[in-house]
């Protein structure tokens, strides 16, 4: 995420009529607008990988699946955010056809410029969220997942997962989701990966250095 971009003070409405107006994709909290950065290409393909393995465990279902260019709206943060990949199974959803709100599962695939914001922020935005069940983050370096699961008192529990031959299930009340850790990372350049990542962490220090956040 870059830095935020000099403009008035926006509302929700506001920014879905300006964002239909721009060449780039932007992410809305509490009435700013932030610039999506680019991904890499490792971070593109375990996010590919990871809509299909969703999308063939939710074939027949109710369900679809969606990836980077569909919005989320969060309406509790005042917060709108393009998830890498995320899972809906909401009649009310299904009726939408610009912006979603029921999220049940959300996966992001972690960037050394975007890591902390994922954690961050925006998890705390997400979890605010009453139909999401399960947030997945995936390491590109290597391969390791973790998965934080909600509760029914509404806690949240941590389920990790490494190595290729892993694999990790997140159960929700809706359906079960496996991850088989061979197929996330399918295709993967691991050192292609740690190339990539020392490339955006240099760029993100010459970011912040220059008076910008990454």
């Amino acid at each position: 995420m870059s830095a935020v971009l000099s403009r008035p003070h926006f509302t929700f409405e506001d920014y879905l009529a300006w964002e239909e107006t721009q060449t780039e994709r932007h992410e809305y909290i509490g009435g700013e607008v932030f610039a999506r950065t680019g991904s890499s290409t490792t971070h593109n393909i375990i996010s590919g990988n990871a809509a299909i393995a969703l999308r063939n465990q939710t074939r027949g279902t109710p369900c679809q699946v969606y990836m980077a260019d569909v919005r989320l709206h969060v309406q509790a943060a005042d917060a709108s955010f393009y998830p890498d990949v995320f899972v809906t199974c909401s009649a009310a959803d299904a009726e939408r056809r610009t912006v979603q709100q029921d999220a049940l599962l959300i996966v992001e695939v972690l960037s050394p410029s975007t890591e902390g914001h994922d954690r961050g922020d925006k998890f705390a935005a997400y979890r605010l969220l009453p139909s999401l069940q399960a947030v997945v983050f995936v390491a590109q370096g290597q391969p390791h997942v973790e998965a934080f699961t909600r509760n029914a008192d509404g806690s949240w529990t941590l389920f990790e997962a490494s190595g290729l031959d892993a694999q990790l299930t997140c159960a929700t009340a809706e359906r079960s989701f496996v991850f088989p850790l061979a197929e996330l990372y399918a295709e993967v350049d691991f050192s292609a990966a740690s190339a990539e990542a020392s490339t955006e962490s240099a760029a993100k220090t010459a970011a912040a250095r220059s008076g910008t956040s990454a």
